[in-house]
């Protein structure tokens, strides 16, 4: 997977999805940073085509996922 990124949180995150999804929750507590900047790093990602989402459906709720985009 290409990354031209050197931004190390977005380094963070590609990692970690290439061992499976995750959600934000899961992609905060591998960065420690707070929620305005992981958000940020994830839009970044998307506009990017690195990364993509979807929902997970979980009892009466749905959860936002992440993976790596796929072609």
């Amino acid at each position: 997977m290409p990354n031209d990124s050197s931004d190390p949180i977005e380094h963070i995150i590609l990692e970690a999805l290439q061992q499976g999804d995750k959600n934000r929750g899961q992609l905060f507590d591998l960065t420690g940073k707070s929620y305005p900047i992981l958000v940020q790093t994830l839009q970044r990602l998307k506009n990017k085509n690195l990364i993509e989402t979807y929902f997970v459906p979980t009892g009466s709720i749905s959860i936002l996922t992440y993976r790596l985009h796929t072609e």
